[in-house]
């Protein structure tokens, strides 16, 4: 029996995903998280080092511009 949570059906971005959709460097997309400019990434893995971002996020974002 396998277990499926929501984050296992949502599209889920890279850093570098995000910033070739924003037209952003890493450098700024990063520093936007850090000043709250930007919807903060997630763990996929919460034992991991890897972070995504939610594709419902960055949407909501760009289309508040």
């Amino acid at each position: 029996m396998t277990k499926q949570s929501n984050t296992t059906t949502e599209r889920l971005l890279t850093y570098e995903e995000v910033c070739t959709v924003v037209r952003m460097s890493q450098a700024t997309l990063r520093r936007y998280v850090k000043q709250g400019r930007f919807p903060a990434p997630v763990k996929p893995n919460p034992r991991g080092r890897a972070v995504r971002f939610r594709y419902q996020d960055v949407k909501a974002w760009l289309e508040n511009l």
